[in-house]
């Protein structure tokens, strides 16, 4: 019987350790998290510091950061990017407040301004541009 009862007391022994283990490895997980947390709060405030800092000096002819540049221009693209996608999807965007309306709208829902197709005046742009390459061609072509 001795023996039984030092089996049970190794195996309740164990069963406890085993149960403290776990309760720590459930209260690291824990803690983890709530330092992903923080470090995620951290970041979006990171974040917003550089969205208010880069709304105060995007105007500036030489900003103090090169990065305002690329922000700038990289908004440019995107806003290049959703005139497209509008585009493709038969809509016009408003030149004035950037509203999104029908192909066959006329004027803007939300602003009343003349809607324009974005893409006619840079096709036209494109058509002149290319037609004037071709002239300086030929000019090229006959001094040479």
């Amino acid at each position: 019987m001795d023996f039984f009862n030092k089996l049970g007391d190794a195996i309740s022994g164990i069963g406890k350790d085993v149960s403290q283990n776990v309760a720590d490895l459930t209260g690291i997980a824990r803690l983890n998290m709530d330092i992903r947390k923080r470090e995620d709060f951290v970041k979006k405030q990171y974040t917003e510091i550089g969205r208010q800092y880069y709304d105060l000096h995007k105007g500036e002819e030489e900003p103090f950061f090169e990065e305002i540049n690329l922000i700038t221009e990289a908004l440019q693209e995107i806003e290049q990017l959703k005139v497209q996608i509008a585009d493709l999807k038969g809509k016009k965007k408003c030149p004035v407040c950037g509203a999104v309306n029908e192909g066959e709208a006329m004027y803007c829902i939300k602003c009343g301004a003349r809607c324009e197709s974005v893409f006619e005046d840079e096709d036209v742009q494109e058509t002149e541009k290319t037609q004037e390459e071709i002239i300086l061609d030929e000019v090229k072509e006959e001094t040479e």
